[in-house]
């Protein structure tokens, strides 16, 4: 039964890509604890162990992950804000569940398939390619680890995909699913439009009664009401306002830009599929036989067995393959089908999904943002210096003003309610303090998001109050004629719905007219709302929408619906991806429920000291 559950080709990439992942995490992670002892791991799944090293490198890679999509190094606190590390803690769990799981199934792959493994995982491998044992052993000597122990991790790693493999096998997501979506987001709409305003009115309303006022007056109090208001003062300090006192060592920004290439010097990549040919005459077959159009690169695929994780190659940067095949992709200036060509698992073809080119940064151009960086860092580290002896001082009874008299901090004040932005009540963290504070609370001193701290004393609380209508007079006579030049604007856009569905056009009821030609439901266009496209692409061709927008009504005719064409060869394609993805979102789905019903039954165990004290060496020091 074991010998069935052997990983195919197919599987290869993905058990490649856990083993890589997994010797990444080979790395000097202090694990000593508080006594010197040395901690192994931060708990268990039933009987199998959480290893220290296995969640120092998860959450090394969900935070290098988040970096990478906002382009900088994401601080201590945004790790906590966006949590992180439970996300981090999750993953190891789940992965200590499925190999708890194996243990009870009595899955286990031989000592042949673990050399295997480890002979082709990358970080093992010299530049030729081939394994280099000096390598290996380094890696193991830096990590803590023997070989023993490594080829333990390896065999449960092998172990959990066998589980996950067979968890996961046939479960697709029905072709109508992707059609669905595709024809959803792809249908388009052209269609006629204008706009008209007061100004397209024969007469406006601006002469009302005494008694058409006061009537509006008392049906819409709220506009005339005072909302409650809260009158504060409070001390702020802000990285800003510390900006000033930072001194920038010389070389710092340079040896920064330098720690940091792949943020400044992209190489060029491309995105790549690749299929393996037996013979050259048969991938030129192939080749021949999807120039003609007669059969797609994915349709080669599926003949062949193969999903798109396993022609996929992903993201490749110039360099990373043999000499001949990096020449062959990186001279390409467009994409399309490549090859074939030799390669060390026979002849090949390359579809070149996507060319990035490089993305070079000079110093010079990176300086003013790495400068940002490094002052609101230091700056940062200077407040969370201060908090202590902030606190000491509210603690010991200073009021706002004398605070902001004996440190940093500013004094302010400010008029609060729901509808406050500016200064201050910008800040979340602010606005929720604000809105439950009491009158006669302890001032506390409270962070916000961007580093900044603030306290805050409520001085008064001014009741919602609905002010006179003398007062307010001028206000009213505005919003009655606001109010009736609207009704009448929406009542001439009827009739003219009216004239534009029996057949007249824009030009000949001297309306201005726009159009827009083939443009899907998710795009912008200026001046048109939202709602208007919600509205017409539930219309009938001929029909007329008209959609209130402020001052203004919009009327827009449908002329035509153009649908999404599922048999071009592009568009089969895109289904072909679509259905991909969808089937490993499925998948995926089924995974996590299956690990989860796993830790349910089975228990999960922390060390949350553990876990706090690998926190602490990674986000707190130069973990990553």
């Amino acid at each position: 039964m074991l010998s069935s559950m052997r990983i195919s080709k197919k599987n290869q990439p993905f058990v490649y890509g856990l083993l890589g992942l997994l010797a990444l995490g080979l790395v000097g992670v202090a694990s000593g604890g508080v006594d010197g002892s040395r901690i192994s791991s931060i708990g268990k799944v039933g009987e199998e162990p959480i290893p220290v090293t296995s969640y120092a490198q998860s959450l090394r890679n969900t935070v290098q992950s988040i970096s990478r999509q906002i382009g900088r190094q994401i601080t201590s606190q945004e790790v906590s804000a966006y949590g992180l590390q439970a996300e981090a803690l999750e993953n190891v769990v789940s992965s200590a569940a499925l190999s708890n799981e194996a243990n009870r199934l009595t899955i286990s792959v031989g000592d042949d398939l673990v050399a295997e493994e480890i002979v082709a995982t990358p970080t093992f491998t010299s530049v030729d390619g081939k394994f280099n044992k000096e390598a290996y052993e380094f890696a193991l000597e830096n990590s803590g680890l023997n070989t023993k122990e490594y080829e333990l991790q390896t065999r449960k790693a092998i172990a959990r995909s066998l589980i996950e493999g067979a968890v996961a096998t046939g479960t697709k997501s029905p072709s109508s699913h992707a059609m669905t979506l595709i024809k959803y987001a792809r249908e388009e709409r052209s269609f006629d439009w204008t706009s008209i305003n007061k100004t397209f009115l024969s007469k406006l309303a601006n002469d009302p009664t005494s008694e058409e006022l006061i009537k509006f007056y008392d049906n819409n109090h709220a506009l005339y009401t005072t909302p409650l208001t809260r009158e504060i003062t409070y001390v702020l300090l802000s990285p800003d306002m510390l900006s000033k006192k930072i001194e920038i060592p010389k070389n710092s920004i340079k040896e920064e830009y330098d720690s940091q290439p792949d943020r400044f010097n992209k190489p060029a990549r491309r995105i790549v599929d690749r299929i393996i040919f037996d013979t050259l005459e048969t991938a030129k077959k192939v080749k021949n036989q999807i120039a003609q159009e007669e059969i797609t690169f994915n349709e080669v695929a599926e003949k062949r067995g193969l999903t798109q994780t396993d022609i996929d190659l992903g993201d490749i940067e110039e360099g990373q393959l043999d000499a001949d095949i990096n020449k062959l992709l990186f001279n390409a200036e467009n994409v399309g089908i490549y090859g074939p060509i030799e390669t060390s698992l026979g002849q090949a073809l390359f579809r070149i999904n996507a060319i990035i080119e490089p993305q070079n940064t000079s110093l010079e151009d990176a300086k003013a943002e790495l400068t940002a960086e490094y002052v609101s860092i230091e700056s940062r580290k200077l407040i969370n210096e201060m908090i202590s002896d902030i606190d000491d001082l509210l603690a010991q009874g200073l009021t706002i003003e004398e605070i902001a008299k004996d440190t940093d901090m500013e004094v302010g004040k400010i008029s609060y309610n729901d509808n406050s932005e500016e200064g201050i009540a910008a800040y979340d963290g602010f606005r929720a303090e604000a809105s439950n504070s009491k009158i006669g609370d302890f001032p506390e001193l409270k962070e916000l998001s961007d580093g900044g701290i603030f306290a805050l004393r409520l001085d008064k609380i001014i009741e919602p109050t609905l002010s006179p209508f003398e007062k307010v007079k001028n206000q009213v006579i505005d919003n009655w004629s606001d109010a009736e030049n609207k009704k009448s604007l929406l009542k001439l856009g009827d009739e003219l719905v009216i004239k534009l569905d029996n057949g007249n056009t824009f030009e000949s009821l001297s309306l201005p007219l726009n159009s827009v030609n083939s443009v899907k439901r998710n795009k912008f266009i200026d001046n048109i709302p939202g709602t208007l496209l919600e509205q017409l692409f539930l219309n009938e061709v001929g029909k007329t929408s008209k959609i209130d927008n402020g001052d203004t009504v919009i009327l827009a005719r449908l002329n035509s619906i153009t649908q999404f064409d599922a048999k071009s060869d592009e568009n089969k394609e895109l289904l072909s991806q679509v259905g991909f993805q969808l089937s490993n979102q499925v998948t995926g789905d089924l995974l996590r429920l299956f690990a989860s019903a796993l830790k349910d039954r089975d228990g999960v165990t922390l060390n949350q000291n553990a876990v706090n004290q690998i926190n602490t060496q990674i986000l707190g020091g130069t973990g990553f």
